[in-house]
């Protein structure tokens, strides 16, 4: 029989955080016992305390790791960047993608998505507090690239301001992810997940006013949606799935044939 491989203390406290999110996820603070804890964690009880002097200790180094997960690395890079039309299409993108990844999310992401939607239907306070975060930086982000827009003349002035303009973007996102969230969607929108992330950033861009042209220059959604390849299947009815492998196999065969009759 193989032996159990023995962690370090940082290891072992990383893997616990790791292990408990989906049981946080599900049940919530205190619909989650540390017995489910412990079960979720291949480990004791006692352990879990070794470790963390609380259920809520643990709960909130597990919301820590899952705010700094990949989505976190991609928000502090696009802050980064100067601000432009360019960088404005890619913070919607962003946006939009990051909900739009339904079920098939990284388990951090796909946690706090469950976290913000019960907080949501709660008290709001962990979704006040995860917005007071990040918000203000990144609404100060935007509205520096919608100013900058408008100096190359690719943005058609309207009405809404700009820190509106990203909520109603977060809305739009939210919501999308929310009916893609159960394991079979809500909606069938009767295309991929990169058709439907393209087409709701195109909607979104129109809708705060990005010019028709700039878009065209600026959103490749090939190369924006590669990230998205391997989570885009999954997002559609397994018989959708089917019949758009089944099609996407024949046209593939079908252009080998005419490049053989050339």
């Amino acid at each position: 029989m193989k032996a159990r491989e023995r962690l370090s203390s940082e290891a072992r406290r990383q893997a616990i955080i790791e292990s408990v999110t989906g049981a946080f996820a599900r049940n919530g603070l205190n619909g989650t016992t540390t017995r489910e804890l412990a079960i979720a964690a291949g480990v004791s009880e006692a352990l879990i305390y070794k470790h963390f002097p609380s259920k809520e200790s643990l709960y909130a180094a597990m919301l820590d790791a899952c705010l700094h997960g990949p989505a976190f690395a991609e928000f502090k890079r696009l802050l980064a960047l100067e601000p432009s039309s360019a960088t404005l299409v890619m913070m919607v993108h962003f946006m939009i993608s990051h909900y739009a990844q339904g079920r098939s999310a990284d388990a951090g992401t796909a946690a706090l998505n469950c976290f913000m939607a019960r907080s949501l239907l709660e008290d709001g306070e962990f979704a006040r507090l995860t917005h007071r975060r990040f918000a203000g930086a990144w609404i100060a982000k935007f509205a520096a690239c919608l100013h900058k827009a408008a100096e190359a003349g690719e943005f058609r002035k309207t009405p809404v301001r700009a820190e509106l303009c990203v909520w109603f973007i977060q809305h739009m996102a939210f919501s999308l992810m929310l009916h893609l969230r159960p394991e079979v969607p809500v909606i069938d929108y009767k295309v991929s997940s990169e058709a439907l992330i393209e087409q709701a950033t195109w909607f979104a861009l129109l809708g705060i006013g990005l010019k028709r042209n700039a878009i065209k220059r600026h959103y490749d959604s090939r190369r924006f949606g590669c990230q998205h390849a391997e989570s885009a299947a999954s997002l559609l009815p397994r018989r959708q799935r089917s019949r758009q492998g089944a099609a996407g196999r024949a046209k593939r065969n079908s252009t080998r044939v005419r490049r053989q009759e050339f």
